[in-house]
């Protein structure tokens, strides 16, 4: 081999050495991007999760209040419903008793005749 080719020979493997080096560097950067992605994919999991269950919570407790409203309208319904058949019989017991104080003040009025 002559000069010539020796120093091309030379200056390539250099040239590989230092690609290889390059390479060598890119790939660890990459390693390194690789984990700072798993970490934050785990911290915005932890997050999701953390934001559903309030979300689980937020609802259960909704749901809750809504089926203690529900019952009180209900059992205000039912007291509603109960005290309008009991003033219903009262106004019936009352118009009854008027009749008959009407029939018996005509009975009166008719005996003074």
């Amino acid at each position: 081999m002559d000069q010539e080719q020796l120093k091309v020979r030379a200056q390539l493997k250099r040239g590989a050495e230092l690609v290889g080096r390059e390479l060598a560097q890119i790939d660890d950067q990459v390693q390194l991007l690789h984990l700072e992605s798993l970490t934050i994919q785990e911290c915005f999991a932890t997050q999701v999760a953390e934001r559903l269950g309030e979300t689980d919570e937020r609802q259960a407790r909704h749901e809750a209040v809504t089926s203690q409203l529900d019952e009180a309208v209900q059992g205000t319904s039912m007291q509603s419903m109960h005290r309008d058949i009991l003033l219903d019989q009262e106004i019936a017991r009352i118009n009854e008793q008027h009749k008959r104080e009407l029939q018996h003040h005509e009975v009166s009025i008719n005996r003074r005749r």
